[in-house]
């Protein structure tokens, strides 16, 4: 990257990094890691310890304090089942057990691990996921007010990892527009930020139209920094889902023949000349420059907007980008 890498990496060094391998996780949680561990396995126990560390850099202001431990947990239980469905969908093709565990959030009565074609095991393990966030969420004393929404939001969320799965199986389908437009709610923004509100007392709910414009901006900004920090791996994968790779592909940096060879053999011969050829383009610049104009544009709602600092929550963003710029090739 250029000099706007630059700004974002500074003040994340070593140390800071090894602050995250040492965060402790819940004793709460840990149970459900210690399984996960042994039955999935896809990802390595930084990205959960990068995750609860985080989370109260961005959360919104009118969070009451005496709930944020609840809170951060919760936000840790729904990052699993999402990254779970995610590496489901994406990492496995597995649509029996993506169809199965969609259910989950909203009856997970209607799930059956025995189903023919579905891992079992992993739609027994969500559920426990699930059960364990639904005992957090539902003791915030907003719960029931914003339940709907946190629904409709987790709705959104399932529906960007379906699209990124077919992505990967269409790929003359995907398009950096759809990306805004669906994948962008992989980032969980909005529910993690219902999850605060069910917890916020004081929060001023006629300010919600206005909250979730900001919110969808800076879900955008949350998917630019994890485009920048994972396109390499996902690439030496075979995922060329990443608007990295997409962006690259439309502006006739990188061929599809280039893209379709990456997917079919994904190798150090074949993967390598595209990361080259992305990097030389600049095309991590590109996104960073949309973050600053996302940034730029939360801005204003400052002034319309009480209940919630809305400054607080965009400094708490760029420390995440700034976390994503530091960490790459570690989640």
């Amino acid at each position: 990257m250029g000099d706007t890498d630059q700004r974002f990496a500074v003040d994340i060094d070593d140390e800071t990094l090894t602050t995250v391998r040492e965060q402790d996780l819940p004793e709460s949680v840990r149970p459900l890691l210690d399984v996960y561990d042994d039955v999935i396995g896809d990802r390595d126990r930084f990205l959960w310890q990068w995750l609860y560390h985080l989370f109260p850099t961005f959360s919104l202001s009118c969070l009451d304090d005496a709930r944020a431990r609840e809170v951060r947990n919760a936000k840790l239980t729904a990052s699993i089942f999402v990254t779970v469905a995610d590496d489901v969908a994406e990492r496995h093709g597995d649509r029996a057990t993506f169809d199965e565990l969609t259910s989950i959030p909203f009856d997970h009565r209607r799930s059956d691990p025995e189903r023919r074609d579905v891992d079992g095991d992993v739609v027994r393990f969500l559920t426990a996921v699930w059960d364990e966030f639904s005992a957090l969420y539902d003791a915030g004393p907003r719960s029931r007010e914003f339940a709907e929404l946190l629904q409709f939001d987790l709705q959104q969320t399932l529906q960007a990892i379906e699209y990124s799965y077919l992505a990967n199986r269409y790929p003359g389908l995907v398009s950096e527009r759809e990306l805004w437009t669906y994948d962008a709610h992989n980032m969980l923004v909005f529910p993690l930020a219902g999850i605060d509100l069910s917890n916020a007392p004081s929060f001023d709910s006629s300010e919600l139209s206005s909250l979730r414009q900001v919110l969808d901006r800076t879900q955008r900004m949350a998917r630019i920094g994890n485009w920048i920090s994972t396109w390499k791996r996902e690439l030496a994968e075979g995922d060329c889902s990443s608007g990295v790779v997409v962006h690259a592909l439309e502006n006739d940096i990188v061929s599809p023949e280039q893209v379709q060879t990456v997917r079919r053999n994904p190798t150090d011969r074949t993967v390598d000349p595209v990361v080259e050829a992305i990097t030389d383009a600049g095309v991590e610049d590109y996104f960073l420059d949309r973050w600053e104009a996302e940034y730029e544009t939360v801005g204003r709602y400052e002034s319309e907007i009480e209940s919630v600092d809305v400054g607080a929550y965009l400094e708490g963003f760029e420390t995440v980008l700034r976390y994503h710029v530091a960490s790459e090739g570690e989640k």
